[in-house]
């Protein structure tokens, strides 16, 4: 399910530093994301997270990908690049309930594109950080997205629902089952532990 099959054809409004109360997340002044390729080469993100801490607060948080000097003290993947945990990016105040409900969705899926979509470029240069290549990205105009913004919330919560709905099941389903081959708590637990496997 991507927003973007909700949005259709919209106009590019605003950047996302110029919306709303726009700040540095507490901490953030020693964070990766504030660094250049000066720092450190190859900075690139790699995935971005929104929190909503109020109906009209948010924060953006992003992953960091680098190539370690020491590859061997780092998990890294096939190209020699490791990730971070998720870390506060930037914290946006002030938004109207729409504009937050805006960057909620529509940012992630912004980053996950990158090569310029939005405006936004996933790599860091010697002069623009990772937060820097973020407060560049564009949002849609929120009256051209508005409805369909609606329906996709709707939709999304609705599917949540039905997710929890599916889990309840099939935990009942568990217990039933487990309670008509009479399995000792054991048992129960070595299943588990092989269907998660």
């Amino acid at each position: 399910m991507s927003v973007l099959d909700y949005f259709g054809s919209y106009s590019e409004n605003s950047l996302i530093s110029e919306i709303g109360l726009t700040q540095p997340p507490e901490g953030s002044a020693d964070s990766i994301l504030q660094q250049t390729t000066e720092e450190k080469p190859n900075l690139r993100v790699g995935e971005a997270s929104v929190k909503r801490e109020s109906q009209n607060t948010v924060e953006i948080r992003l992953t960091a990908r680098y190539k370690p000097d020491d590859e061997d003290a780092y998990e890294t993947d096939q190209w020699g690049y490791t990730e971070t945990d998720p870390l506060p990016a930037l914290r946006i105040t002030d938004l109207t309930k729409t504009e937050a409900d805006l960057i909620e969705a529509f940012v992630p899926v912004a980053v996950n594109e990158a090569d310029g979509f939005a405006e936004f470029q996933d790599y860091a240069t010697k002069t623009n950080s990772l937060v820097d290549r973020l407060r560049g990205l564009t949002l849609p105009a929120v009256d051209d997205v508005r409805e369909g913004l609606e329906s996709y919330i709707e939709t999304k919560e609705r599917a949540e629902e039905l997710e929890e709905e599916i889990e309840r099941t099939d935990d009942l389903i568990d217990e039933i089952v487990y309670e008509l081959y009479g399995l000792t708590e054991e048992e129960i637990g070595i299943v588990e532990e092989t269907v998660a496997e």
